[in-house]
Protein backbone atom coordinates (compact mmCIF):
# COMPACT_ATOMS: atom_id res chain seq x y z
CA UNK A 1 0.00 0.00 0.00
CA UNK A 2 2.72 2.18 0.12
CA UNK A 3 2.51 4.28 -3.51
CA UNK A 4 -1.22 4.62 -2.39
CA UNK A 5 -0.47 6.02 1.24
CA UNK A 6 2.67 7.94 0.45
CA UNK A 7 0.63 9.69 -2.23
CA UNK A 8 -2.29 10.53 0.44
CA UNK A 9 0.69 11.88 2.26
CA UNK A 10 1.49 14.35 -0.86
CA UNK A 11 -2.12 15.26 -1.11
CA UNK A 12 -2.52 15.93 2.93
CA UNK A 13 1.53 17.77 2.40
CA UNK A 14 -0.36 19.91 -0.85
CA UNK A 15 -3.79 21.20 1.64
CA UNK A 16 -1.11 21.67 3.98
CA UNK A 17 1.36 24.34 2.04
CA UNK A 18 -1.42 26.34 0.89
CA UNK A 19 -2.83 26.89 4.33
CA UNK A 20 0.33 27.90 5.90
CA UNK A 21 1.06 30.52 2.71
CA UNK A 22 -2.69 31.90 3.19
CA UNK A 23 -2.17 32.06 6.57
CA UNK A 24 1.27 33.94 6.46
CA UNK A 25 0.55 36.33 3.49
CA UNK A 26 -3.11 36.81 3.54
CA UNK A 27 -4.82 38.73 5.96
CA UNK A 28 -8.54 37.63 5.63
CA UNK A 29 -7.66 33.99 5.40
CA UNK A 30 -5.63 34.09 8.47
CA UNK A 31 -8.32 35.71 10.40
CA UNK A 32 -10.70 33.10 9.59
CA UNK A 33 -8.11 30.38 10.85
CA UNK A 34 -7.53 32.49 13.81
CA UNK A 35 -11.45 32.05 14.49
CA UNK A 36 -11.35 28.73 13.65
CA UNK A 37 -8.63 27.39 15.63
CA UNK A 38 -9.55 29.58 18.54
CA UNK A 39 -13.54 27.82 18.20
CA UNK A 40 -13.90 25.73 21.25
CA UNK A 41 -15.08 22.48 19.69
CA UNK A 42 -13.00 22.50 16.68
CA UNK A 43 -10.81 19.81 18.60
CA UNK A 44 -13.05 17.74 18.95
CA UNK A 45 -13.47 17.74 14.97
CA UNK A 46 -9.67 16.64 14.90
CA UNK A 47 -9.91 13.79 16.51
CA UNK A 48 -12.51 12.32 13.97
CA UNK A 49 -9.15 13.01 11.36
CA UNK A 50 -6.48 11.87 14.42
CA UNK A 51 -6.61 10.67 17.83
CA UNK A 52 -4.45 8.57 19.97
CA UNK A 53 -5.88 5.60 21.24
CA UNK A 54 -9.34 4.55 21.72
CA UNK A 55 -11.83 5.22 24.52
CA UNK A 56 -15.54 4.15 24.72
CA UNK A 57 -18.59 6.75 26.12
CA UNK A 58 -20.31 9.63 24.51
CA UNK A 59 -16.99 11.43 24.28
CA UNK A 60 -14.86 8.50 23.39
CA UNK A 61 -12.71 7.89 20.38
CA UNK A 62 -11.63 5.49 17.71
CA UNK A 63 -8.30 5.51 16.41
CA UNK A 64 -9.09 2.62 14.52
CA UNK A 65 -12.05 3.76 12.74
CA UNK A 66 -9.82 6.98 11.56
CA UNK A 67 -7.52 4.64 10.15
CA UNK A 68 -10.04 2.31 8.41
CA UNK A 69 -11.80 4.78 6.63
CA UNK A 70 -8.53 6.43 5.20
CA UNK A 71 -7.88 3.04 3.57
CA UNK A 72 -11.47 2.63 2.50
CA UNK A 73 -11.72 6.52 1.10
CA UNK A 74 -8.90 5.35 -1.26
CA UNK A 75 -10.33 2.27 -2.53
CA UNK A 76 -13.80 3.27 -2.36
CA UNK A 77 -13.98 7.36 -2.70
CA UNK A 78 -11.59 7.54 -5.42
CA UNK A 79 -10.92 4.20 -6.46
CA UNK A 80 -13.92 3.65 -8.67
CA UNK A 81 -12.53 6.41 -11.23
CA UNK A 82 -9.83 3.93 -12.38
CA UNK A 83 -12.31 0.87 -12.20
CA UNK A 84 -14.30 3.19 -14.84
CA UNK A 85 -11.71 3.19 -17.17
CA UNK A 86 -11.86 -0.17 -19.10
CA UNK A 87 -12.41 -3.77 -18.57
CA UNK A 88 -8.78 -4.42 -17.83
CA UNK A 89 -9.25 -1.60 -15.49
CA UNK A 90 -12.39 -3.11 -13.82
CA UNK A 91 -10.12 -6.71 -13.34
CA UNK A 92 -6.83 -4.80 -12.31
CA UNK A 93 -8.91 -2.95 -9.35
CA UNK A 94 -10.54 -6.09 -8.49
CA UNK A 95 -6.89 -8.02 -7.51
CA UNK A 96 -6.03 -4.56 -6.27
CA UNK A 97 -8.41 -4.90 -3.90
CA UNK A 98 -7.62 -8.63 -3.24
CA UNK A 99 -4.19 -7.89 -2.92
CA UNK A 100 -4.71 -5.07 -0.29
CA UNK A 101 -7.66 -7.21 1.35
CA UNK A 102 -4.04 -9.71 2.36
CA UNK A 103 -2.36 -7.52 3.93
CA UNK A 104 -4.75 -5.77 5.80
CA UNK A 105 -5.39 -9.85 6.94
CA UNK A 106 -1.84 -9.99 7.75
CA UNK A 107 -1.79 -6.81 9.84
CA UNK A 108 -3.58 -8.78 12.31
CA UNK A 109 -0.97 -11.37 13.20
CA UNK A 110 0.83 -9.13 15.61
CA UNK A 111 -2.26 -10.86 17.39
CA UNK A 112 0.40 -13.83 18.09
CA UNK A 113 3.66 -12.48 16.76
CA UNK A 114 5.38 -11.02 20.08
CA UNK A 115 8.21 -9.73 18.09
CA UNK A 116 6.88 -7.75 15.32
CA UNK A 117 3.61 -6.57 17.71
CA UNK A 118 6.39 -4.82 20.02
CA UNK A 119 8.58 -3.64 16.49
CA UNK A 120 5.36 -2.09 15.22
CA UNK A 121 4.25 -0.37 18.66
CA UNK A 122 8.12 1.14 18.86
CA UNK A 123 8.15 2.61 15.29
CA UNK A 124 4.71 4.04 16.25
CA UNK A 125 6.03 5.94 19.51
CA UNK A 126 9.49 6.80 17.86
CA UNK A 127 7.58 8.53 15.04
CA UNK A 128 4.61 9.94 16.27
CA UNK A 129 5.51 10.62 19.38
CA UNK A 130 3.23 12.29 22.03
CA UNK A 131 0.57 11.96 19.34
CA UNK A 132 0.20 8.70 19.45
CA UNK A 133 -1.31 8.75 22.94
CA UNK A 134 -4.45 11.06 23.51
CA UNK A 135 -4.01 10.70 27.04
CA UNK A 136 -1.93 9.53 29.96
CA UNK A 137 -4.39 6.29 30.06
CA UNK A 138 -3.64 5.40 26.75
CA UNK A 139 -0.13 5.41 26.89
CA UNK A 140 -0.11 3.21 30.08
CA UNK A 141 -1.90 0.74 28.05
CA UNK A 142 0.71 1.00 25.59
CA UNK A 143 3.82 -0.02 28.09
CA UNK A 144 1.47 -2.22 29.72
CA UNK A 145 1.13 -3.81 26.33
CA UNK A 146 4.98 -3.59 25.74
CA UNK A 147 5.79 -5.21 28.52
CA UNK A 148 3.34 -8.21 27.83
CA UNK A 149 4.96 -11.02 25.81
CA UNK A 150 2.01 -13.53 25.10
CA UNK A 151 -0.43 -13.89 21.95
CA UNK A 152 -3.68 -11.65 22.62
CA UNK A 153 -5.99 -14.82 20.50
CA UNK A 154 -8.20 -17.14 22.08
CA UNK A 155 -9.25 -15.85 25.01
CA UNK A 156 -5.81 -15.01 25.81
CA UNK A 157 -4.34 -11.09 26.24
CA UNK A 158 -7.84 -9.76 26.50
CA UNK A 159 -6.59 -6.77 28.86
CA UNK A 160 -5.04 -5.80 25.89
CA UNK A 161 -7.29 -6.70 23.25
CA UNK A 162 -8.32 -2.93 23.15
CA UNK A 163 -5.29 -0.73 22.29
CA UNK A 164 -4.29 -3.53 20.00
CA UNK A 165 -7.13 -2.99 18.36
CA UNK A 166 -6.30 1.24 18.70
CA UNK A 167 -3.31 0.57 16.71
CA UNK A 168 -5.07 -1.03 13.03
CA UNK A 169 -7.62 -0.21 10.76
CA UNK A 170 -10.50 -1.57 11.59
CA UNK A 171 -9.02 -4.70 13.16
CA UNK A 172 -10.75 -7.65 11.99
CA UNK A 173 -13.84 -5.31 10.15
CA UNK A 174 -12.31 -3.57 7.33
CA UNK A 175 -11.01 -6.88 4.92
CA UNK A 176 -14.70 -8.48 5.16
CA UNK A 177 -16.36 -4.60 4.24
CA UNK A 178 -13.90 -4.51 0.99
CA UNK A 179 -14.24 -8.07 0.23
CA UNK A 180 -17.95 -7.69 0.05
CA UNK A 181 -17.30 -4.61 -2.15
CA UNK A 182 -15.28 -6.69 -4.69
CA UNK A 183 -17.73 -9.51 -4.68
CA UNK A 184 -20.93 -7.09 -5.53
CA UNK A 185 -19.45 -4.90 -7.92
CA UNK A 186 -18.55 -8.03 -10.11
CA UNK A 187 -21.50 -9.75 -9.82
CA UNK A 188 -25.07 -8.69 -11.30
CA UNK A 189 -27.03 -7.58 -8.03
CA UNK A 190 -27.14 -3.91 -9.01
CA UNK A 191 -25.25 -1.09 -8.42
CA UNK A 192 -23.30 -0.33 -5.21
CA UNK A 193 -23.12 2.35 -3.31
CA UNK A 194 -20.95 2.06 -0.26
CA UNK A 195 -21.62 3.95 3.20
CA UNK A 196 -18.53 2.92 4.91
CA UNK A 197 -17.30 6.87 5.09
CA UNK A 198 -20.89 7.91 5.84
CA UNK A 199 -22.27 5.76 8.96
CA UNK A 200 -24.19 8.55 9.92
CA UNK A 201 -26.97 10.91 7.59
CA UNK A 202 -27.63 13.83 8.79
CA UNK A 203 -30.88 15.78 8.51
CA UNK A 204 -33.76 17.10 10.10
CA UNK A 205 -31.28 18.10 12.66
CA UNK A 206 -30.89 14.83 13.61
CA UNK A 207 -29.16 11.35 12.41
CA UNK A 208 -29.45 7.84 11.78
CA UNK A 209 -26.56 5.35 10.96
CA UNK A 210 -27.15 3.45 7.43
CA UNK A 211 -26.19 0.10 6.26
CA UNK A 212 -22.86 -0.24 5.06
CA UNK A 213 -24.37 -0.40 1.46
CA UNK A 214 -27.47 0.31 -0.79
CA UNK A 215 -27.74 -1.93 -3.58
CA UNK A 216 -30.00 0.08 -6.47
CA UNK A 217 -31.62 -2.35 -8.17
CA UNK A 218 -33.86 -2.45 -11.55
CA UNK A 219 -37.83 -1.23 -11.10
CA UNK A 220 -36.42 1.22 -7.98
CA UNK A 221 -35.74 -1.44 -5.73
CA UNK A 222 -33.02 -0.73 -3.13
CA UNK A 223 -31.77 -2.78 -0.73
CA UNK A 224 -29.16 -2.03 2.25
CA UNK A 225 -26.32 -4.32 3.26
CA UNK A 226 -25.09 -4.75 6.31
CA UNK A 227 -21.35 -6.70 7.15
CA UNK A 228 -21.31 -8.72 10.02
CA UNK A 229 -23.79 -9.28 13.15
CA UNK A 230 -25.14 -8.33 16.19
CA UNK A 231 -26.28 -5.25 14.12
CA UNK A 232 -30.01 -5.66 14.40
CA UNK A 233 -31.26 -2.44 16.45
CA UNK A 234 -29.15 -0.73 14.12
CA UNK A 235 -30.25 -1.90 11.50
CA UNK A 236 -34.46 -2.43 12.78
CA UNK A 237 -34.03 1.65 13.45
CA UNK A 238 -32.73 2.58 10.03
CA UNK A 239 -35.71 0.02 8.47
CA UNK A 240 -38.68 1.59 10.42
CA UNK A 241 -37.24 5.46 9.28
CA UNK A 242 -36.35 4.92 5.73
CA UNK A 243 -38.67 2.02 4.92
CA UNK A 244 -35.55 0.23 3.35
CA UNK A 245 -35.12 -3.44 4.10
CA UNK A 246 -31.37 -4.38 5.00
CA UNK A 247 -29.87 -7.46 4.78
CA UNK A 248 -27.40 -9.05 7.13
CA UNK A 249 -24.52 -9.87 4.89
CA UNK A 250 -20.79 -11.29 5.20
CA UNK A 251 -17.67 -13.52 3.82
CA UNK A 252 -18.03 -17.27 3.90
CA UNK A 253 -21.18 -18.07 5.84
CA UNK A 254 -22.89 -17.13 8.88
CA UNK A 255 -21.18 -20.43 10.77
CA UNK A 256 -17.64 -20.20 9.45
CA UNK A 257 -17.04 -16.48 8.33
CA UNK A 258 -14.08 -15.67 6.46
CA UNK A 259 -11.19 -14.53 6.76
CA UNK A 260 -10.07 -17.96 8.75
CA UNK A 261 -7.45 -18.51 11.12
CA UNK A 262 -4.93 -21.39 11.28
CA UNK A 263 -5.77 -23.29 14.29
CA UNK A 264 -2.15 -24.05 14.84
CA UNK A 265 -0.55 -21.36 14.59
CA UNK A 266 -3.42 -18.93 14.85
CA UNK A 267 -1.64 -16.45 12.28
CA UNK A 268 -4.38 -15.53 9.38
CA UNK A 269 -4.87 -17.07 6.21
CA UNK A 270 -5.03 -15.10 2.69
CA UNK A 271 -6.26 -15.77 -0.41
CA UNK A 272 -4.14 -17.23 -2.70
CA UNK A 273 -3.10 -15.95 -6.43
CA UNK A 274 -5.34 -18.58 -7.74
CA UNK A 275 -8.26 -17.54 -5.99
CA UNK A 276 -7.60 -13.82 -7.00
CA UNK A 277 -7.56 -15.05 -10.43
CA UNK A 278 -11.15 -16.42 -10.43
CA UNK A 279 -11.75 -13.79 -8.26
CA UNK A 280 -10.62 -11.30 -11.16
CA UNK A 281 -11.60 -13.15 -13.71
CA UNK A 282 -15.25 -13.02 -11.81
CA UNK A 283 -15.42 -17.30 -12.57
CA UNK A 284 -16.85 -18.03 -9.49
CA UNK A 285 -20.36 -18.86 -8.71
CA UNK A 286 -23.09 -17.38 -5.69
CA UNK A 287 -22.54 -19.33 -3.14
CA UNK A 288 -19.51 -21.18 -3.93
CA UNK A 289 -17.28 -21.10 -0.63
CA UNK A 290 -13.70 -22.87 -1.65
CA UNK A 291 -12.07 -24.55 -4.80
CA UNK A 292 -10.15 -27.91 -4.37
CA UNK A 293 -6.50 -27.09 -4.65
CA UNK A 294 -6.06 -29.51 -7.34
CA UNK A 295 -7.55 -27.85 -9.90
CA UNK A 296 -5.25 -24.78 -9.58
CA UNK A 297 -3.71 -23.58 -12.52
CA UNK A 298 -0.31 -23.26 -11.27
CA UNK A 299 0.37 -26.68 -10.65
CA UNK A 300 0.17 -29.75 -12.50
CA UNK A 301 0.20 -32.25 -9.69
CA UNK A 302 -0.92 -32.49 -6.02
CA UNK A 303 3.17 -32.89 -5.27
CA UNK A 304 3.55 -29.75 -6.68
CA UNK A 305 0.68 -28.50 -4.75
CA UNK A 306 1.63 -29.33 -1.81
CA UNK A 307 5.00 -27.02 -1.54
CA UNK A 308 2.61 -23.85 -2.47
CA UNK A 309 3.17 -21.48 0.48
CA UNK A 310 -0.78 -20.63 0.51
CA UNK A 311 -1.84 -24.24 0.70
CA UNK A 312 -4.29 -24.90 3.08
CA UNK A 313 -5.61 -27.71 5.09
CA UNK A 314 -9.41 -28.70 5.95
CA UNK A 315 -9.74 -31.30 8.28
CA UNK A 316 -8.96 -33.02 11.26
CA UNK A 317 -5.39 -32.37 12.68
CA UNK A 318 -3.83 -31.65 16.22
CA UNK A 319 -4.57 -27.50 16.90
CA UNK A 320 -2.44 -25.05 18.95
CA UNK A 321 -3.79 -26.54 22.02
CA UNK A 322 -2.42 -30.19 21.11
CA UNK A 323 -6.53 -31.41 21.03
CA UNK A 324 -8.08 -32.64 18.05
CA UNK A 325 -9.88 -30.50 15.84
CA UNK A 326 -11.71 -29.81 12.28
CA UNK A 327 -10.34 -26.26 11.07
CA UNK A 328 -8.65 -24.96 8.02
CA UNK A 329 -4.68 -25.06 9.14
CA UNK A 330 -1.88 -23.35 6.94
CA UNK A 331 -0.59 -27.12 5.42
CA UNK A 332 2.78 -26.62 6.32
CA UNK A 333 1.87 -26.19 9.75
CA UNK A 334 0.72 -29.71 10.08
CA UNK A 335 1.77 -31.35 6.89
CA UNK A 336 4.12 -33.52 9.79
CA UNK A 337 0.69 -34.37 11.82
CA UNK A 338 -0.05 -38.26 11.13
CA UNK A 339 -3.92 -37.34 10.87
CA UNK A 340 -3.43 -34.71 8.06
CA UNK A 341 -0.77 -37.40 6.42
CA UNK A 342 -3.37 -39.89 6.12
CA UNK A 343 -6.19 -37.58 5.09
CA UNK A 344 -3.88 -36.52 2.20
CA UNK A 345 -3.29 -40.14 0.77
CA UNK A 346 -6.46 -40.65 0.66
CA UNK A 347 -8.27 -37.19 -0.61
CA UNK A 348 -6.08 -34.52 -1.38
CA UNK A 349 -8.24 -32.84 -3.47
CA UNK A 350 -10.97 -33.13 -0.45
CA UNK A 351 -9.06 -31.33 2.20
CA UNK A 352 -6.58 -29.52 0.30
CA UNK A 353 -8.91 -26.60 -0.46
CA UNK A 354 -8.52 -22.66 -0.98
CA UNK A 355 -11.29 -20.56 0.55
CA UNK A 356 -13.24 -18.22 -2.19
CA UNK A 357 -14.62 -15.16 -0.89
CA UNK A 358 -18.30 -15.45 -1.39
CA UNK A 359 -20.82 -13.40 0.59
CA UNK A 360 -23.43 -14.85 2.12
CA UNK A 361 -26.67 -13.11 3.42
CA UNK A 362 -28.28 -12.18 -0.29
CA UNK A 363 -29.26 -15.86 -1.40
CA UNK A 364 -33.32 -14.62 -1.65
CA UNK A 365 -31.86 -11.79 -4.15
CA UNK A 366 -31.11 -13.02 -8.00
CA UNK A 367 -28.76 -11.49 -10.36
CA UNK A 368 -30.24 -9.19 -12.78
CA UNK A 369 -29.66 -9.57 -16.93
Amino acid sequence: MEKLLKANLLATRHLLILDEVFRSNYPPYADWARKLENFPFYDELRKEVYVGGKKKGRKGYARQMVLGDLIEYILTGRGYYFAIRGVEEFKNFIQILMYISNMLILLEDISVDVKLRNLVLKELYKNLGEAFFEEDAQKQKYQSLMAYEGIIARDKGKEHDEFLDSILPKRVGIAPEILVYCWLIRKNYGYVIPLLLAQRLLGKGKSITPPDFLLIRSKGEIFGLEVGVGKERQIASFCSITGIPVFTVGIGSVEQPQPYRCDKCLRWIVYCPFVIDICKENKDKPGQVHVSCSECSYFKSIEEVVKCPYVVYYGKAHNYAGEVAERRYHYRCVKDDLIVKEEIKVAPEKHLVAALPTVYGIEYLSEED
